[in-house]
């Protein structure tokens, strides 16, 4: 049975949502409070008693983002039932979650800066290395069975999302015209040929 929410979660979602879009068409140094305060109905005292500061609240809204992305990532390779299969599910999943949440990804990729980062602080870096931690370790782990290459993470990263990571700002930076779907079948395929463990090994 779901978790249901409390009045508490859907009114912080409430304000998040709202916050987003302000950001969005302000940037973070161009908002302010009050205007998150009219787009959400919340009152500036409690605002400032759940986020702090309008940094605070952009911190906020970077994380919940982030998280929503990771969860999914990492949920797409827990589903998968050989390397392969994770590999190209995590570039489809990847691409997927920015068509489905354009906003968020908007904000993610081009809107919040390092100024943001650095506020979300420990929340951020707790956020990543769970992450890191879990895909690193899913990684090991096809790696050792001799189906991927034992490699670096950052080349992971640059030969495994790249490529996607790419062809998202430019689908964002385009006014979000085009399909990523029919895209993400050829990237997940790029993907796993350049990590499986001999990428010079025909397709079968």
């Amino acid at each position: 049975m779901g978790r249901t929410a409390r009045p508490d979660d859907a009114r912080r979602r409430e304000i998040l949502d709202a916050a987003l879009q302000v950001f969005l068409e302000a940037g973070v140094e161009g908002a302010s409070v009050e205007d998150v305060r009219r787009r959400s109905g919340a009152s500036v005292g409690s605002l400032y008693h759940r986020f702090g500061s309008k940094e605070g609240l952009a911190a906020a809204v970077y994380v919940d983002a982030l998280g929503d992305y990771q969860r999914e990532f990492t949920a797409a390779l827990d589903r998968a039932r050989a390397p392969a299969e994770g590999v190209r599910s995590a570039v489809r999943t990847h691409l997927r979650w920015v068509r489905d949440h354009p906003d968020r990804a908007e904000f993610l990729f081009n809107v919040a800066g390092s100024g943001v980062r650095r506020a979300a602080g420990s929340d951020l870096r707790e956020l990543n290395a769970g992450f890191f931690g879990h895909v690193q370790e899913w990684f090991r782990r096809g790696a050792a069975a001799g189906q991927l290459r034992a490699l670096s993470i950052d080349v992971v990263y640059a030969l495994w999302l790249g490529p996607s990571q790419e062809l998202a700002r430019l689908w964002l930076a385009r006014g979000r015209r085009g399909a990523l779907r029919t895209e993400s079948a050829v990237l997940a395929d790029a993907a796993w040929r350049a990590l499986r463990h001999d990428p010079n090994e025909e397709d079968t």
